[in-house]
């Protein structure tokens, strides 16, 4: 019997932390279960992932530009992606804003909502007609235990991760019927 194709996983902030150590960790997946699309907004922060990819780089994961705050950037991006089906989706792009609220400015706040929540709404927006057609997928929220318990001086990031596991809450019971979990 035949493997399985390889699931196309695709992983938004990609240029340090969490997501580098993710996409890099599923392209490097003995079996080759993964074509992984590792993402960043700024492609000249490329230098560490393709490091740390080392010779899965063009084999089982291909870097892309994704803004996640931009609707022009997704679809691009998504334009992008091999067979044009993503399978996985891992949002993980966000930002933070430490201080008292009283000191931070509207472009701060507006800039931490854009990316922790409406990038993780526009992306999840744009694959779930394929995912809901092909009636399968999966949608990976990183989110923070910040989004649970506010934490002093983390107002406006705590404001947007509750806002997150909110919609994943609703999403959660919604998306059951169509085998996307």
């Amino acid at each position: 019997m035949a493997a399985p194709p390889p699931r196309t996983v695709l992983v938004t902030g990609c240029s340090s932390g969490i997501g580098l150590a993710v996409a890099v960790q599923l392209a490097r997946d003995p079996q080759r279960r993964y074509q992984v699309v590792a993402t960043m907004r700024d492609l000249s922060r490329r230098g560490p992932l393709e490091a740390a990819a080392g010779e899965t780089l063009g084999e089982t994961l291909r870097i892309l530009r994704l803004d996640v705050t931009s609707d022009s950037s997704v679809a691009e991006c998504l334009g992008g992606v091999p067979g044009g089906r993503v399978d996985v989706v891992v949002n993980n792009a966000g930002v933070g804003l430490v201080g008292p609220l009283e000191a931070a400015t509207g472009p701060q706040i507006q800039r931490v909502f854009d990316t922790n929540v409406f990038g993780v709404l526009r992306l999840i927006q744009a694959l779930l007609p394929q995912m809901k057609q092909r009636r399968s997928g999966h949608i990976v929220v990183v989110s923070s235990v910040m989004g649970l318990q506010g934490v002093a001086f983390n107002d406006i990031y705590s404001a947007s991760k509750f806002a997150v596991e909110g919609l994943c809450e609703s999403l959660a019971v919604q998306l059951l019927r169509f085998n996307i979990l």
